[in-house]
């Protein structure tokens, strides 16, 4: 028999983990253990076991880790690209805000960080965006999405057939 495509799946679960990180308030989940990442890897899984069921298949623990870590590497490029839009539209610097907390809470930067935070201060005063903060935050989304994703899609994966089974 033919596997059904992981097309789909991936999509939903780089949807589910795109709007949690994304948007405001529903991005706090991610500070849970990165729990959004977790739940779209689980939400793609599911569906892609559901389409393997309809044609007689069981999912496997592979299926859910592929999904996720398809979908993770998915969504971490989608988040970066339109996250650099966000600020560059809405003209904000964020290092600004980095230098008013520092102060607020009486905090105090060392001079080797100063010099990096100048850096990228001038860059979004430049250009709208920074390539190092760009770099930065491409590397801390595809290591975060691409543990946390294939972990919510083996999760999935898991329960999925535990439950199948529970009801036998």
């Amino acid at each position: 028999m033919q596997q059904p495509s992981k097309f789909t799946p991936v999509l939903i679960s780089s949807v589910v983990m795109l709007i949690m990180s994304l948007f405001p308030f529903l991005n706090l989940i991610n500070l849970i253990c990165c729990a959004g990442i977790i739940l779209g890897g689980a939400a793609g899984t599911f569906y892609y076991a559901k389409q393997l069921e309809k044609n007689g298949q069981l999912i496997q623990n592979k299926d859910g880790i592929m999904i996720g870590l398809l979908s993770g590497i998915i969504s971490a490029i989608l988040y970066v690209i339109l996250s650099t839009l966000i600020i560059m539209v809405s003209k904000q610097n964020p290092v600004e805000l980095v230098y008013k907390m520092t102060q607020e809470y009486g905090f105090s930067i060392p001079p080797e960080s100063e010099k990096m935070l100048q850096t990228v201060f001038d860059e979004y005063n430049r250009q709208g965006f920074s390539f190092i903060m760009i770099g930065i935050e491409m590397l801390s989304r595809i290591v975060s999405h691409c543990i946390f994703g294939p972990l919510g899609g083996v999760l999935a994966a898991g329960l999925y057939l535990k439950r199948r089974n529970a009801a036998k």
